[in-house]
């Protein structure tokens, strides 16, 4: 469970009337308030957050992972692929580099998986040879969690201006 104070995550929250509001918030942030007993609300409180907050802050816990549109990637075989292509059509490293007019050397790298083509030179190998070596691949990242404190109060007043 999330402080509505700090923000930190903890495994237990105790109900408070802090300046007027009631908030759970762990242990530490406990002694800024008066804790509430019970379902009694104290005369003092002025305000009782509103459902919204609290939608928020679920929905916060649960966005960790955002998914992205699909995008293009080097397959990782794409060494072997080439070799493979190459030699079905019985080209020698030399014959490929001279027809798509690149080093021999820059062939033989690719082949032994020693380097990356980029993107133009994976489009000359892909036309002359008829192989693909890119793939569609949802790239899903995951929200990197600040450690030093998680939503706050003035996260939410934040959002809802």
């Amino acid at each position: 469970m999330i402080c509505e104070l700090c923000g930190r995550d903890v495994p237990r929250l105790r109900k408070v009337v802090i300046e007027g509001v009631i908030l759970n918030v762990c242990d530490e942030c406990a002694k800024f308030g008066k804790e509430i007993r019970g379902n009694e609300i104290p005369k003092e409180v002025k305000y009782i957050p509103p459902e919204v907050i609290r939608e928020r802050i679920e929905r916060k816990k649960r966005r960790r992972y955002r998914d992205l549109d699909e995008e293009e990637v080097l397959v990782e075989d794409y060494a072997e692929r080439i070799r493979h292509a190459r030699e079905r059509l019985g080209m020698t490293q030399d014959e490929l580099a001279k027809k798509i007019l690149e080093k021999r050397t820059v062939i033989s790298k690719i082949e032994r998986g020693e380097m990356h083509p980029d993107d133009a030179l994976i489009k000359k190998l892909e036309k002359t040879l008829g192989i693909k070596l890119k793939e569609k691949v949802t790239v899903t990242y995951r929200k990197e969690e600040k450690k030093t404190r998680g939503l706050t109060l003035g996260d939410l007043l934040s959002d809802a201006l």
